[in-house]
């Protein structure tokens, strides 16, 4: 279960709504208050406007975003932009572009099951073989597991043929068949991981119980509803319908990047929107327009870090921490998040066609913005030259806990390569000893030099590699597999939003908070282990079945369950 209670936020958030209505209905004898009002609303998207349009700027000015960034407080925007691509540098707009939204598509699929649901034509304990029995563990795969990402479906997308087909249109049988050709990556309910297959599957299973196309469904139970006039399923981009290409950075100029077919992403990831529509749509779910209190507090419900088409957030605010709900998406170049924080009723959108950069780093700043925290204009670096002897330490094999390929570092004419796994070799321009960038596909990488890792960030995810071979290799302690077993489980705290899981990979420590990935635990002593490109620090007490975990010198003790 979650700690926290989204009922207490609902609640809070209709108050506000209550007693804004409540003033408003008072204005006609009021009327100072509501020149007040304006004025407050006024203030705040000029604050906001202040902070966000030079950080936006800088990015703009550094190619490193395309795209529309939006912030909302219930129905009223509170600030808005567009970058577009104008060949080698990005314009600022005014324009409202509809934008491919990939994975976002997944809690409209999941709310449409939780409609059904109420409607007794499902359930979460229904079972994958009354539609697909073809697929692997279809018998014990229930509804449940299917939306939160545990059922052990093989996500089609990580096919390695899926790049053979994915440009062309493709019926629900051939990829149905596909689906079932796999086999089962785990047993369903043994864990959580993030599967395409899954939303592919519902969404076929909610045109067979309604006799309807999974278009038609979203139109009658969402879109009209709500008053959605510019989110649908997508097809070839239409520009003349201010539909937006996706781009990539070469170095000189943006080039747009080729098309999937939707028929391909169907279900899973294949609608279009605005940021406006996107709103309407994550404020009338929170608001009850479309599933009941109940529903939507299954929906919220996180396992592993997964919830049912959702995921949870926390946003540091005053001291606590603010409950927010979001999901993001990616297909082709575009890479959107879409965030509310009921108790606020905030809401961010961010539609991207060109990334550079780190996403969450844009939507945290934007929340920033809002609650009067300073917004620094980043400063990007320029290339340094570095000497072949300081480069060729970090040369060399890795492989990631959380990376399904390796990478391999190379140094070739003075220069650092990075190369995964099947895929093409790309330059890494140094901006320090131990930061790299290929500004072109929006990569940075982090090397941590004593342990021999190194962090890569590409649009909002982290993944943490370490060395296997080549190259100098660190001198670490040798703690014992038996005393590294002592220290496995999962750790709480009340007050720290996350619990921690540690494991043994491959004879080594790892640790995972909840929603994020793995990072490998590099030993000072038998007792204290630290992640140093996360500043993390955490030292065991078998006796007390307690952790501390240091983090940028804060301390917090956190209990094994």
């Amino acid at each position: 279960m979650m700690k926290h209670d989204i009922g207490v936020a609902s609640k809070l958030r209709k108050l506000a709504r209550v007693f804004s209505l409540t003033a408003f209905s008072a204005l006609a004898l009021l009327g100072p208050n509501l020149v007040s009002a304006k004025l407050d609303k006024a203030n705040t998207e000029k604050t906001v406007a202040s902070q966000l349009d030079p950080y936006f700027k800088a990015l703009a000015d550094n190619n490193r975003l395309l795209g529309h960034m939006a912030l909302y407080k219930g129905n009223e925007k509170l600030y808005s932009t567009t970058l577009e691509a104008a060949g080698n540098e990005t314009l600022k707009s005014n324009k409202q572009l509809k934008y491919k939204i990939g994975s976002i598509t997944k809690t409209f699929t999941a709310t449409l099951v939780f409609q059904l649901i109420e409607e007794g034509k499902l359930s979460l304990d229904t079972t994958l073989d009354n539609y697909y029995p073809e697929v692997a563990n279809a018998k014990s795969i229930t509804i449940k597991q299917m939306l939160n990402h545990h059922s052990g479906i093989h996500s089609y997308t990580d096919d390695p043929n899926f790049i053979n087909y994915h440009m062309s249109p493709q019926d629900k049988t051939f990829l149905v068949e596909k689906i079932q050709s796999f086999d089962a990556d785990f047993e369903p309910g043994e864990k959580g991981a993030y599967s395409n297959s899954n939303y592919l599957l519902l969404g076929y299973i909610l045109e067979k119980i309604e006799e309807k196309s999974y278009a038609e469904l979203l139109e009658s139970r969402i879109f009209k509803p709500l008053g959605l006039k510019n989110t649908f399923l997508g097809k070839a981009i239409n520009p003349k319908n201010e539909e937006a290409y996706s781009y990539q950075f070469n170095g000189d100029m943006w080039e747009e990047v080729a098309q999937w077919d939707m028929s391909v992403a169907y279900s899973a990831g294949a609608l279009v929107s605005t940021a406006d529509d996107l709103n309407l749509f994550i404020t009338g779910l929170f608001d009850e327009k479309l599933i009941k209190p109940s529903s939507l507090e299954q929906m919220i419900e996180l396992d592993d870090g997964f919830g049912k088409g959702i995921f949870g957030t926390k946003y540091k605010l005053e001291g606590s921490e603010l409950q927010g709900y979001w999901h993001n998406g990616g297909i082709e170049s575009f890479v959107s998040h879409l965030a509310y924080y009921p108790e606020k009723d905030i809401s961010v959108v961010i539609l991207t066609n060109g990334l550079n950069y780190d996403l969450r780093t844009i939507y945290e700043k934007m929340l920033d913005a809002y609650f009067g925290k300073e917004v620094s204009v980043p400063e990007f670096g320029q290339e340094v030259e570095l000497d072949e002897e300081v480069l060729k330490p970090l040369v060399g094999e890795y492989e990631s806990e959380t990376h399904p390929l390796d990478i391999s570092i190379s140094l070739m004419e003075g220069k650092l390569y990075a190369q995964a796994t099947g895929q093409g070799g790309f330059p890494l321009t140094a901006l320090s000893e131990n930061t790299f960038e290929f500004s072109r596909a929006g990569i940075e990488i982090e090397f941590d030099r004593d342990n021999n890792q190194f962090a890569i960030k590409q649009g909002g995810r982290a993944d943490v590699f370490v060395k296997v071979s080549g190259g100098e290799t660190a001198k670490t302690v040798d703690v014992p597999l038996e005393t590294l077993e002592k220290y496995v489980g999962t750790y709480q705290s009340d007050d720290f939003p996350l619990d921690i899981e540690v494991m043994v990979k491959s004879d080594k420590l790892y640790a995972q908070a909840t929603g994020q990935s793995a990072f490998p635990l590099t030993p000072i002593n038998q007792k204290k282990f630290a992640f140093k490109l996360a500043d993390i620090v955490i030292e065991f007490d078998v006796e007390k079945r307690q952790l501390t975990i240091t983090q940028r010198g804060v301390p917090r003790i956190m209990d094994k369950q």
